[in-house]
């Protein structure tokens, strides 16, 4: 699927829209999409569990929502990946995650990451218990937006999955990016 212009499942963004508006309140977020072109207010507000949206469309919807609700766009991002996951993951699927070994769980990051993006790949050591390094390559133009998405996503995953103190860490490589995942079981 992956082309010219990295997408995003829109079936990703129906729990983001929704939280965002919640975030940032209803009038920040009609003054947002009264700043998006016709294309980009369409892509994002119109998509489906069938679409693919423009990475670019996104990020531009989120530095609005940003703009017209005080907020750094870096901290939008990273808290909207947050809890759109973690409601995402509220479901009996996060006590699966409790009892899955820190291999397996991170070893499905591919997975999920594939059903969110369609450029790049991920890809994980685990070189201690309770760290794991994971790469994303592939993506050389990722935007700072979906770069700090990307990790505070991985970061909640790890949360709800019953890791204490998980922290990621997050850096721009020269094929994409750079994780350090730390946790406690």
């Amino acid at each position: 699927m992956s082309g010219d212009v990295p997408l995003v499942a829109g079936s990703n963004l129906t729990v983001s829209r929704r939280v965002a508006r919640e975030l940032v309140g209803s009038d920040a977020f009609e003054r947002a999409l009264s700043d998006l072109s016709p294309e980009e207010r369409s892509s994002y507000m119109d998509s489906t569990a069938m679409s693919w949206v423009p990475v670019a469309h996104i990020d531009r919807a989120l530095e609005r929502l940003a703009h017209h609700s005080g907020h750094a766009a870096e901290w939008l991002s990273a808290e909207l990946a947050r809890r759109s996951q973690e409601e995402m993951l509220n479901t009996l699927y996060r006590v699966l995650m409790r009892i899955t070994t820190d291999e397996a769980l991170i070893g499905r990051t591919q997975t999920f990451y594939s059903k969110v993006y369609d450029t790049g790949s991920l890809s994980s050591v685990f070189p201690a218990p309770g760290r794991c390094e994971v790469t994303l390559s592939g993506w050389r133009t990722i935007s700072d937006l979906q770069l700090v998405g990307l990790g505070a996503g991985v970061e909640t995953t790890l949360r709800c999955a019953g890791r204490k103190d998980a922290r990621v860490q997050g850096r721009r490589t020269a094929d994409g990016a750079f994780y350090l995942c730390t946790w406690r079981k």
